[in-house]
């Protein structure tokens, strides 16, 4: 008889410790759920940012090829200097 007091201190102790667990387990599935759609939401606009400076680098790689084919035409180049011109 002398147990009993242990046993129903135990057997309280055991549901609290059931009854934290499923809150816990609560929060941490809403948590995952959270982390989830942030790291997707994270996760594409990484992936936009990399498509655009990917498309960034090509048109730099296209416009320094076009550049080294063709120097850019400047028209001033043939008179010299504007103070030179006036006479």
């Amino acid at each position: 008889m002398s147990y009993l007091p242990t046993w129903i201190v135990v057997v309280v102790g055991l549901l609290l410790l059931g009854w934290v667990l499923v809150r816990v387990r609560r929060h941490v599935r809403r948590f995952n759920r959270a982390a989830a759609v942030t790291g997707g939401h994270f996760s594409h606009e990484t992936g936009t940012l990399r498509a655009r400076s990917a498309g960034l680098r090509v048109a730099m790689r296209e416009t320094r090829a076009r550049v080294k084919r063709a120097p850019a035409d400047v028209p001033s180049n043939g008179r010299g200097r504007q103070e030179e011109d006036r006479g």
